[in-house]
């Protein structure tokens, strides 16, 4: 009997080996799929939520939710569907929504694309433009085109903005138009 059990321990033992050394010798791709491995996502996720906090002195920077996000390792890029950026200073609470979004640079560059919206109630700022760019470090948001933006006297549309969210400096090139509604007298 103790015969038979060390023999099928043996075999067991042996079986893994065997699966093991398999396992390691099958190190390549499957022919004609040599750059799969590098467009395939190494992370799919459904409704996420992540923060980013200050190095400096460990205050929440942002809060970033999306409906779905797809995360690359050979190309340091994620994807969203529907992000929806909070983040909040001195001057306010800014929500940016949009229909797609970006994150490169190690979190630092968001770029929204597709009917990016930004709001801030508290300034009673609206805005609406085709892409905005976020950088996180400076906490400055760009805008490449046109841009639009309403508030409670009236609007404003402008070829291009430069915002310093700290600042809160604005910036409007290219062609800028504004229209402002006469107080009631």
């Amino acid at each position: 009997m103790k015969r038979q059990g060390l023999l099928s321990a043996t075999g067991i033992l042996m079986l893994g080996l065997v699966m093991l050394m398999t396992l390691h010798e099958w190190d390549s791709t499957l022919p004609g799929q040599d750059n799969a491995v590098l467009e395939a996502p190494a992370i799919i996720a459904d409704n996420v939520t992540a923060r980013a906090f200050s190095e400096e002195d460990g205050s929440l920077q942002y809060h970033l939710t999306a409906d779905n996000l797809v995360q690359f390792d050979h190309n340091p890029l994620t994807e969203m569907q529907a992000p929806v950026l909070v983040m909040a200073n001195d001057k306010g609470s800014w929500t940016i929504t949009s229909e797609q979004g970006t994150v490169e640079d190690n979190g630092d560059l968001i770029t929204f694309l597709g009917k990016v919206n930004v709001d801030n109630p508290t300034q009673k700022v609206n805005l609406d433009t085709d892409e905005l760019r976020f950088n996180s470090d400076t906490n400055i948001a760009t805008t490449p085109g046109e841009v639009e933006m309403t508030f409670d006297s009236g609007q404003t549309r402008a070829g291009a903005l430069e915002a310093d969210l700290d600042k809160g400096i604005l910036n409007l090139k290219q062609g800028v138009k504004s229209e402002f509604e006469a107080p009631a007298s």
